[in-house]
């Protein structure tokens, strides 16, 4: 199935990399986001339900199992010290 990674808010130039089971399997520099649309990136991936996803910028890294809903959404609070991964809210995907 494919899932669907929002990269939110909080990204600024940076190199981003989506894991799936330890398995890279989306990378991306210069990701920064776009706060007229509240999104910088939305990596496309393959993977089922119990299946572990894992986002990394920086030196931050969150990770979430993939359950029934297609879509995550990453972000970088405005700390720039913490990265929330959860399900995206409903609505257009970019």
């Amino acid at each position: 199935m494919e899932l669907a990674v929002e990269l939110g808010e909080g990204f600024a130039d940076d190199e981003v990399t989506v894991l799936v089971d330890g398995q890279e399997e989306w990378h991306r520099t210069g990701v920064t986001t776009n706060y007229s649309v509240g999104i910088a990136d939305v990596a496309r991936i393959s993977g089922e339900p119990g299946a572990l996803v894992e986002v990394r910028v920086r030196d931050l890294a969150g990770r979430r199992e993939v359950g029934e809903d297609a879509r995550l959404r990453a972000d970088i609070d405005v700390s720039g010290k913490k990265l929330a991964l959860g399900a995206a809210s409903q609505g257009d995907i970019f």
